[in-house]
């Protein structure tokens, strides 16, 4: 007896601390492969979003010589380095889908896995049952779950379907695209039983990728020069339809169903001349997007962040992965945002803002263009990562007490839209309004190198600004292009190592407390 109970408690110990295994499948055409050819990721960007945790088995396949060398034989991390494909490395949504998924740790209770099976070309035929695909996906399964160490994870949880698929589609697969996906579904949520539960799958969970346009070009953006992916292209359109616009009104019609933009990403600059496979960086975004559309229905707190969507105002529900106003959410612009200005149209309310691992440096808010577009910002406040910008060119209210988090080197503008004309007399003054307590502090942990956090305000209209300022350490504020203005911006504390920039700028007697900064009039 006395050799029995410690075995026994052996066991229930190994039992207890079994955890379960969440498996997400993968699949879909070369863009879910990631065919990245001649434009991979940076090592830089690589060891950036490099996932840890999460499990990874592969078995993609072509049109005819079946699965590529270098398919999982066990359970490994999610890398790109395999498999091979034309000579080139491939990397699909798996590596920013399980980057984000670790980051935000929504998953915490379970480990999580994707099995992907992706395919190099071919319309969604291929998905139906008897088709090379799915036959493909659903083997990759069952040796993926022949392989999960029972010691390790006592269930197994088919947690959803992530699918990129679309721009092959022509003839009779374009207004068959969403009724095959659901047989799609279907046919996995049945088939897949004997390996794990699948009432999520038969609960239609799945996030719907946006297929890409065909030839659509990149163009460079004028405000920050980054390469961007252009919507000119065309969409295969049989009997009136589109794979996009069927698939885009399904994901729509279901709120079990999740939708990612992609069109808005840098397409291949080298390795083909297609104009319809997205590059090594683009496609960490879009595992992104897929991360923050399988939490949203796994019903995790994913709060609002920008989607590619940037076609759409602020004040839309679909300009966020939540699909929600974002009013009461701190407002996430990350590696999962859109490159394009973002844009309000009215009165638009973000609780706060934060700034992180954007695809450029400056993230641009600006308005529609009309006179009575205002962006009002709450107690969130901002707060940049290392390294980033905010450009407002807006009216802005602020409310509340906040503090605005700016690392040494990084700037917050508060500057007018130019006129389409460009013509610098014909700009108007944007009004800055409100009433808030606003502690500036440069963020923690910023290198001394990287000089000031700076915060200007450019040509603004101030005249009913009730805030209080307070520049605290090294935080230098500027006003410029006001030269002769009388303005009445509140109070403005001045601490020590901080320094305020009037620029011949006239504030009233006592608006300016001085303790310890620097005061340049």
């Amino acid at each position: 007896m006395r050799f029995f109970l410690p075995f026994l408690f052996l066991c229930l110990a190994s039992a207890c601390s079994a955890k379960e295994l969440k498996i997400f499948l993968l699949t879909g055409q070369s863009n879910s492969l990631g065919a990245v050819k001649g434009s991979p990721a940076s090592p830089e960007l690589l060891k950036k979003y490099e996932p840890g945790k999460t499990l990874y088995w592969h078995e993609n396949f072509g049109q005819r010589e079946g699965v590529f060398p270098g398919a999982s034989t066990s359970w490994e991390q999610v890398r790109p380095a395999m498999p091979r494909y034309n000579g080139s490395m491939c990397m699909g949504p798996e590596y920013g889908f399980a980057f984000t998924l670790e980051k935000n740790g929504w998953f915490r209770d379970a480990d999580v896995a994707i099995v992907k099976a992706s395919r190099d070309g071919g319309d969604n035929s291929h998905w139906q049952r008897n088709g090379q695909a799915y036959k493909a996906l659903v083997q990759a399964v069952k040796n993926a779950c022949a392989a999960v160490d029972k010691s390790r994870h006592s269930r197994v949880e088919f947690a959803g379907l992530l699918y990129l698929q679309g721009e092959s589609n022509g003839g009779g697969s374009v207004p068959e695209s969403a009724s095959r996906f659901m047989e799609l579904l279907g046919n996995l949520a049945a088939d897949l039983k004997p390996y794990g539960d699948t009432s999520a799958l038969a609960a239609q969970k799945a996030v719907i990728g946006e297929n890409a346009s065909w030839s659509s070009k990149n163009e460079s953006d004028p405000e920050t020069g980054n390469v961007t992916g252009g919507l000119e292209g065309r969409d295969t359109e049989v009997q009136g339809k589109t794979t996009h616009r069927l698939m885009k009104e399904l994901a729509a019609s279901r709120p079990s169903l999740g939708y990612v933009p992609t069109r808005d990403l840098p397409k291949l600059t080298a390795g083909d001349n297609m104009g319809v496979h997205y590059s090594g960086k683009s496609q960490i975004s879009i595992g992104a997007r897929f991360a923050y559309e399988a939490a949203r229905l796994a019903g995790k707190d994913a709060s609002s962040v920008r989607s590619g969507r940037y076609e759409v105002p602020l004040g839309s529900p679909d300009a966020w992965m939540n699909r929600k106003m974002p009013g009461t959410n701190v407002c996430v612009w990350n590696v999962a945002s859109s490159v394009k200005p973002s844009l309000v149209s009215g009165v638009v309310k973000l609780f706060g803002i934060r700034v992180e691992d954007t695809a450029v440096d400056t993230v641009v808010i600006q308005s529609a263009g009309a006179s009575g577009d205002r962006l009002v910002l709450g107690p969130g406040g901002i707060r940049l990562a290392e390294g980033k910008n905010l450009l407002l060119r807006t009216n802005v209210q602020l409310a509340g007490r906040q503090s605005w988090h700016i690392p040494g080197g990084s700037t917050v503008v508060i500057e007018p839209l130019a006129p389409a004309g460009g013509l610098d007399e014909k700009i108007l003054p944007v009004r800055l309004s409100g009433q808030a307590d606003i502690r500036i502090l440069r963020a923690e942990g910023a290198p001394e190198e990287a000089g000031m956090a700076r915060v200007v305000l450019k040509r603004v209209q101030a005249a009913s600004l009730k805030c209080s300022w307070t520049l605290s350490g090294k935080v230098e504020m500027s006003l410029e292009e006001m030269k002769g203005q009388a303005l009445n911006p509140g109070r403005i504390l001045v601490k020590d190592g901080a320094v305020l920039n009037l620029n011949g700028v006239k504030l009233p007697a006592g608006s300016i407390v001085n303790q310890g900064g620097t005061v340049n009039p």
